[in-house]
């Protein structure tokens, strides 16, 4: 029996329902939302640049210092 089912939230009479308000508050939240969406593509993308930023950097400062023997501690045979 549907009728016998007591539900958490009571039923509002439908002349009390404000569907202005209701359809301000969605679309607030729709239009957060894709803010939020929007912020959150572009992360990838600073963490690429930053990443290639620090790869560069690392390069310019120590490459070839690293790995670079002095010509006169080579070894020939």
């Amino acid at each position: 029996m549907p009728d016998d089912h007591h539900s958490l939230m009571p039923r509002r009479n439908p002349e009390d329902i404000d569907l202005g308000a209701i359809k301000t508050d969605l679309e607030s939240l729709i239009e957060r939302g894709e803010r939020f969406r929007k912020a959150q593509a572009r992360k990838p993308v600073y963490t690429m640049v930053g990443s290639a930023v620090i790869v560069i950097a690392w390069i310019e400062m120590f490459g070839g210092t690293v790995c670079e023997i002095p010509a006169n501690q080579l070894q020939t045979h």
